[in-house]
């Protein structure tokens, strides 16, 4: 039966003919020649047939466009590209492969790194600003909470190929500022047979792969399968990978029709960032652990095609995606420096509060308590007019009625007088629990911190301290989205019109505990070990929970009109509207701002004497209450949560709607086409394009509010400040809080692009480009405390650069360079905490309140840098991005068996985190501000500790081998070899400061933290890359 006349002009129908030409031009020549009585044989001329390569435009399939008839530089990689690079990861493929790609291992895990293309971000972690959208057969795979891509989750082996398409390119919808990278997948007509193989080797990895690919007439059917585990280069770090995925399809000459599923359950254990001095001893070692993540996902995706004539088609598609994330963090406790022996340390002397003038104690206050509640007996006051607060210090008689009266624990805590002690008229003190360095001794005993008030220190206190927190985190996601999309293709016009619905459910919660350290700097659980008095080290303290609803309805279309053979002109736009819902839940900074703080009050070291009478003779011997606590120990009746319950503020609900159109125009002109020069390919084009990013759930959920309100909104005289550094406001440091906070413009970008590719002598690629992109309401993690890191809009940045790359082959070998030149810098001035960055501002303000000095703009943002802010200033470059990135390869056909390769990747240097003024420097110290041991107490400007690390971290370049020999027809065996001159780097960092610092005045534990936090070093902390690794492995194909 003859194909149909529909079916040869469909997409598949165009692959038939261009077979059926090549098998007629074979056949034919020797047919004729037998027929045509001649003296000679006529030689006819070689006919030469090229598979046009078309790209998809867009996410889904339907309308493809010949490379010269796109405005842009696309970069492609088929799947035989992916799967002869032998890439662990897609950061690994596109760092080698690629122009304009760097990837930043902040995680210290393959499958977690931040992948950059030209300036913009794809990550996994929670905080990093989105640029990049990605999509699996037109599935959108970042994730709606925070836009995050989670890299793992995508199976490398059922790829048919992938599409990065530059720009702000409206067709892929939001957060497309820089860029978009769309994954093909594999199906049983295309990709018929088995492919099986399987690795092992350095860090006792095991990897195995199997795909298969069948049809059967009208039906085709694909599996992959993808099973990796290994232990890891570095400490406490193994990783496992499970992928599986399955595409069924079915065809005919007017229809088409596919259905897809992909599961996944992914350990994955990277343990982060290292300081500078602690790689340098043992790259192999880590910061602190655990840092495991486990990712689940459920996929599901039906789409097709109709064909209504050879020009005309309609493609749609739905989806759901549902995933699961958990994830428990292992740190230090960075709060440490802040205890203090206010809290009761553990088995310190107890010492008179005041001696007497002849050096005798003072009696420690013996409190009454007669109706035995455990509570000292206290009354109610109120002012002269009967209000609830005091005021002028008129108070009325003390009504008797009013002792151990119930409250209410909103009223101020003026309102509650203690009835005097029993024995006042003696005079009388409470316990005061100091260090061991002696009574009265200015320090801290479990940080070993001087008072601000004195220059002195002590070693600080070991047994019972906690030094590390574990962060429990729980990501819920579900996506469903339905599309659909009319498509036109003939001679001049390529045109298609579609609609898309996309809806994203979120729920997030986390928790955390203190806890300790052991020798390999594992944080563990051990409340037995830990002093009583932290509730937190025996609970896991719930920090927020949120639920987010986003639904986006876009219509987009695209045009590209080609009057002439060399002349294509391109025009395209998306109208996108999007409702955000939040609900957040969180718990705020009244009463407690830190989990040291969180207090079980019965627990508390006593330091006064309470009585079960009125009779001084019956009260006993010794202190048996903590008067500290009083205040919240007569208000737990009403909060049988020990303190916790009224501390979560009101789930606040949120609505945020967003619009915006995006239009994007463009040309492509071939000056030379079909004239008779060996620059005929020269293909010069131009566009512009504008996009859009509505803020995530995560960063509206942690967006800073500069709203004014009451600091203490109890107190009618309270100071204002900002609503999130208010008693109301939300402790937002990600990954473990969030707030109910304000509207978040969406960010715009504005891109064009300038460039020329083409070949020169048949086989030589090459191609050229200068690109610029400018946001507008870019939204960035800035920190306004020390502990305190929001979301806000921070004004403009931009991304400009260039990029060119060839490639081709010469005899037996196979070539390609390419190179990128990326400029990424702030545009807008900027403050932002960075306490460990030599440029920090050092301020002396009568206090160390920061809302009492703060002066603020219109929208509640500081104006000027503060004690350890820095001023980030226009032209300032973005951290983690270098200037210069280059990748090389050559691959040589020694044999038709056996083929050799060598691939180089280079970066320059970038700077960290931290060092967003680019302004850190090494041979400088950090100070801090005291008093001398005068009458007059002058304060003191007193140097910390030196900064002996840079700002940045250094470039690299790096050299990879791979092999691969048939044994025999289907069989053959592959190894390779990274980082081969086992070269030292790192791809990213930020500055920080490292408790395991040896002792200047500090004790030492047996995990080796310093427990004096001023002898804590400066450093900077770094990703470091893996030393040189082998791998051999087998791969067997075969035909079903």
């Amino acid at each position: 039966m003859l194909p149909s006349k529909s079916a040869l002009f469909s997409p598949y129908g165009r692959r038939l003919r261009r077979l059926c030409l090549f098998a007629f031009t074979a056949w034919a020549g020797p047919v004729f020649s037998e027929n045509v009585d001649e003296p000679g044989p006529d030689e006819l001329e070689t006919v030469t047939v090229e598979d046009e390569k078309l790209t998809r435009i867009g996410p889904w399939e339907g309308l493809q466009l010949a490379r010269e008839e796109i405005p842009a530089n696309v970069q492609s990689l088929s799947g035989k590209d992916i799967k002869s690079s032998l890439a662990t990861s897609l950061g690994d493929l596109m760092n080698g492969k690629l122009q304009s790609v760097n990837v930043n291992d902040y995680a210290g895990n393959p499958f977690q790194m931040d992948i950059t293309f030209r300036g913009f971000s794809a990550s996994p972690q929670l905080g990093t600003p989105q640029g990049l959208s990605v999509f699996l057969d037109g599935v959108r795979v970042n994730e709606p909470f925070g836009d995050v891509v989670n890299w793992d989750l995508i199976p490398m082996n059922a790829l048919a190929g992938l599409d990065v398409f530059p720009g702000s390119n409206p067709l892929f919808g939001l957060n497309t500022l820089g860029g978009a990278l769309a994954l093909r997948t594999k199906n049983g007509f295309d990709d018929a047979g088995v492919d099986v193989s399987f690795q092992g080797g350095s860090w006792d990895r095991k990897k195995g792969e199997l795909t298969a690919g069948w049809n059967k007439g009208k039906l085709g059917a694909f599996v992959a399968f993808t099973g990796f585990d290994e232990a890891g280069w570095r400490v406490n770090s193994p990783s496992q990978v499970n992928q599986g995925f399955a595409r069924f399809d079915w065809r005919d000459d007017h229809f088409s029709l596919r259905f897809s599923t992909l599961a996944v359950g992914n350990k994955l254990l990277g343990n982060g960032l290292i300081p500078k001095d602690m790689y340098n001893q043992n790259p192999a070692s880590v910061f602190t652990s655990p840092d495991r993540t486990e990712n689940e996902l459920q996929q599901y995706n039906l789409g097709g095609e109709l064909f209504f004539s050879d020009n005309l088609s309609l493609t749609g598609q739905i989806y759901r995606r549902d995933s699961r994330r958990t994830a428990l963090a292992g740190d230090i406790y960075e709060d440490f420096d802040e205890m203090d022996e206010g809290r009761g340390a553990n088995k310190l002397e107890a010492v008179p509060e005041q001696p007497t003038a002849n050096g005798q104690p003072v009696p420690v206050c013996r409190y009454q308590d007669v109706n035995r509640d455990n509570i000292p007996d206290y009354y109610l006051v109120k002012d002269l007019n009967g209000d609830d607060y005091l005021d002028d210090d008129e108070y009325e008689v003390i009504d008797p009625s009013t002792i151990n009266a119930p409250l209410n624990w909103k009223l101020a805590e003026d309102n509650v007088e203690l009835l005097p002690p029993l024995n006042a008229n003696e005079g009388c003190g409470r316990l005061r629990y100091n260090n061991p360095g002696g009574p009265g001794s200015p320090v801290r005993p479990r940080n070993g911190k001087a008072w601000p008030a004195s220059s002195a220190a002590s070693k600080g206190w070991v047994e019972g301290t906690p030094i590390g927190v574990l962060s429990n985190t729980e990501i819920g996601q579900q996506t469903d989205g339905a599309s659909l999309q009319l498509n036109w293709n003939s001679d001049r016009h390529k045109f298609m019109f579609g609609a898309s619905i996309d809806a994203a459910d979120t729920d997030f919660e986390t928790s955390q505990r203190l806890g300790l350290i052991d020798a390999e700097h594992r944080v563990y659980s051990d409340p037995a070990n830990i002093d009583p008095i932290y509730l937190a080290a025996r609970e896991d303290i719930r920090n927020n929970s949120f639920t987010g609803k986003s639904t986006t309805f876009s219509g987009y279309f695209s045009e590209t009109y080609s009057p002439k053979e060399n002349l294509h002109l391109s025009v395209s736009g998306r109208f996108n509207q999007t409702r955000v819902k939040n609900r957040v839940r969180a718990r705020t900074r009244t009463g407690f701002e830190a989990l040291h703080q969180i207090l079980d009050i019965h627990k508390v070291r006593p330091n006064v004497i309470l009585c079960s009478g009125t009779d001084p003779d019956t009260c006993p011997a010794e202190a048996n209450y903590n008067i500290g606590e009083f205040d919240q120990d007569v208000r737990q009746p009403l909060d049988p949560t020990l303190g916790l319950g009224r501390y979560s503020e009101t789930p606040t609900a949120e609505t945020f709607d967003y619009t915006s159109f995006n239009p994007s125009v463009g040309i492509s002109y071939l000056p030379f086409k079909d004239k008779a020069v060996f620059y005929k390919d020269l293909n010069l084009f131009f566009n512009w394009s504008q996009g859009t990013r509505t803020p995530s759930s995560v960063e509206l959920g942690c967006a800073y509010d500069g709203t004014l309100v009451p600091e203490n909104p109890g107190d009618p005289e309270s100071p204002l400040a900002p609503k999130s550094f208010a008693t109301v406001g939300g402790a937002c440091t990600l990954p473990t809080a969030l707030s109910g906070d304000p509207f978040l413009p969406q960010i715009f970008s504005n891109s064009f692009e300038f460039g020329m590719r083409g070949k020169l002598f048949g086989d030589l690629e090459w191609n050229a480009a200068v690109y610029r992109t400018d946001l507008e309401d870019d939204i960035y993690l800035v920190g306004l405390t020390p502990d305190r890191s929001f979301f806000d809009t921070i004004g403009n940045t931009r991304r400009q650069g260039i990029e060119f790359g060839f490639s081709g082959k010469a005899g037996i070998v196979d070539f390609s360079l390419n190179y990128g030149y990326t400029d990424a810098t702030f545009q807008s001035p900027l403050v932002m905490v960075s306490p460990h960055n030599s440029s920090a501002a050092v301020i002396a303000p009568d206090d160390y309140d920061y809302l009492s000095q703060v002066q603020y703009d219109s929208k509640g943002r500081p104006l000027n840098a503060l004690d350890d802010m820095i001023e980030i200033k226009p032209g300032d470059r973005m951290p983690g991005i270098p200037l210069h990135n280059i990748n090389a390869s050559l691959n040589f056909h020694l044999t038709p068996k056996w083929e050799f390769g060598i691939n180089m990747i280079a970066h320059s240097s970038s700077f960290v985190r931290g060092n967003e003024n680019n302004a850190h420097s090494q041979g400088t110290y950090d100070y801090y501000y005291g008093y001398d041991t005068s009458i007059s107490r002058n304060r003191l400007l007193l140097r910390g500790q030196p900064f002996n690390d840079a700002g940045s971290v250094s470039g690299y370049a790096i050299f990879n081998l791979k092999t691969r020999y048939q044994i025999t027809q289907g069989l053959s065996v592959f190894g390779m070899v990274n980082n081969l001159f086992d070269r030292r780097y790192a791809t990213a960092g930020r500055l920080g400061i490292n408790p395991f610092s040896p002792s200047e005045r500090g004790a030492i534990g047996s995990s080796g933290w310093n427990y004096n936090s001023r002898d804590w070093q400066n450093s900077t902390f770094i990703g470091p890359g893996a030393p040189r690794a082998f791998w051999v492995g087998l791969d067997y194909k075969f035909e079903l």
